[in-house]
């Protein structure tokens, strides 16, 4: 067969432009056979009403569908035979695998540059509100089912089946991002995002690079802390079992993460993130100051720590500089437990594993989520950024590909149905589709790339 193929075409691209239009051909007669086998084996109380037509993109092209939409007579309920039997969703345009292309592109790029990279390869034309919509409808029943299993755990009650896996030590890092919003008045749009981990792991034998062990994020819109933490310890839940395990939290002085995080966690060690603790020095007292004491804190000397910088507050050159300095200090005090690191407050027997610094949460939130959302000054809705935030977390996670593959998302195959449904009637439905390929007996059928569809055919 592919001897014949080369013989007959020798430009790659028209081939290439053949099989796809003969891949679409042959769905669009095999969808509108099994429409008329519907009919003439559809209940007898079903009365046609009229024939409705829709268009569904593929990787192959448009396919155009025209059905009939019937009225139970009994019930008086309305229904459209062809659609509930390949599983067709109201107001879908696209197919499921033509979905899964969408959702990826539209990960790393935005939704006009979607559009452009598909047109450009020649796929089926899609307006980037099209796309929007398809992968906004995806993120956001997505991040429905999401809160729905949360739901579950907390509020029915469900017990999780998970690896149940028991570690000494379980590493959580939380930092929220803001992006830009297209609500009224311009108030933007926080992410938040944990990144749990089980600690560090080399990737060469000479342990100079390291990389965290099995990461995994949370991200979403939440409108409350206690939503945040609900989902990131159902996320924990699915693979952890947390009754021996010592957790240490690591993120800035917002009050949802070291505050909130207590009443989560029975056994948690709450660190304030050693960046911004720098950064925040290194503003209102200098950069030299903030390395200096930063130093200082690294050793262990937390009250040296804060003595210094209250002595320093009366040196602050402006009356507003020492009032910020002022309230630094405060900040620190409020938290002072939390000031020094993790690895001087765990027990002695855990002190013996490879320990690290703890600040990797700025790294994930500007590769997993700010790239994509905070590009060029991008606003979001509200509904948006959640259905984006949740497509990043599936693709870190590596379930988005599986998640694309739900049943929910994909088309039932009609070459499937209508075999099935010749079966039961004892007809060969292979002769009736070689017939029904137009171009194979059309008038140009002398051409090469009709000759190569004709190969194709008898594949």
């Amino acid at each position: 067969m592919v001897n014949i193929l080369l013989q007959n075409i020798t430009d790659i691209n028209t081939l290439e432009k053949a099989a796809l239009e003969l891949a679409r051909q042959i769905m669009e007669k095999v969808i509108e056979k099994l429409e008329e086998e519907l009919f003439k084996n559809k209940d007898k109380n079903l009365e046609v009403v009229r024939f409705l037509e829709r268009t569904i993109s593929t990787k192959v092209g448009n396919i155009k569908l025209r059905r009939r939409l019937y009225k139970d007579q009994k019930t008086g309920k309305s229904v459209i035979l062809l659609d509930k039997k390949l599983g067709l969703k109201k107001k879908k345009r696209v197919s499921g695998e033509y979905l899964k292309l969408l959702v990826i592109l539209a990960s790393k790029m935005s939704y006009r540059q979607v559009e452009e990279v598909l047109a450009e390869a020649g796929f089926p034309h899609l307006s980037h509100t099209n796309i929007f919509n398809e992968v906004r409808d995806f993120g956001k029943r997505e991040s429905e089912r999401l809160k729905h299993e949360k739901e579950e755990v907390f509020t029915g009650g469900k017990i999780l089946k998970g690896e149940e896996k028991e570690i000494p030590l379980l590493f959580i890092e939380a930092d929220g991002i803001m992006v830009g919003s297209q609500e009224e008045g311009g108030k933007k749009l926080e992410i938040k995002l944990g990144l749990i981990h089980e600690g560090w792991e080399y990737t060469s034998p000479a342990k100079k690079r390291k990389r965290l062990k099995e990461p995994q994020i949370v991200a979403g819109v939440y409108g409350k802390a206690d939503d945040f933490y609900e989902e990131l310890i159902h996320q924990i839940s699915k693979k952890y079992n947390l009754e021996n395990t010592l957790v240490v939290l690591n993120g800035d002085g917002a009050s949802w993460i070291q505050k909130t995080s207590k009443e989560y966690f029975e056994n948690i060690i709450v660190q304030l993130d050693r960046y911004h603790i720098k950064r925040d020095i290194g503003l209102y007292f200098g950069r030299e100051v903030a390395d200096d004491l930063c130093r200082v804190l690294a050793e262990g000397r937390k009250q040296v720590f804060l003595d210094t910088l209250e002595s320093l507050i009366c040196m602050g050159e402006t009356a507003e500089n020492r009032e910020k300095r002022r309230k630094i200090i405060k900040h620190f005090k409020k938290y002072e437990e939390h000031l020094l690191d993790y690895r001087y407050r765990i027990p002695t027997e855990l002190r013996n594993k490879e320990l690290h610094g703890m600040g990797a949460a700025e790294g994930y939130v500007d590769k997993n989520v700010a790239r994509r959302m905070k590009n060029q000054g991008m606003n979001w809705s509200k509904k948006g950024a959640e259905a984006m935030a949740r497509i990043l977390m599936l693709k870190h996670n590596k379930e988005l590909k599986e998640r694309l593959g739900d049943q929910y998302y994909t088309i039932k195959n009609p070459v499937r149905k209508i075999k099935y449904m010749f079966k039961k009637v004892d007809r060969d439905w292979s002769k009736w589709l070689q017939a029904k390929i137009p171009a194979i007996n059309g008038p140009d059928s002398g051409k090469d790339w009709v000759k190569a569809i004709r190969g194709l055919a008898t594949i």
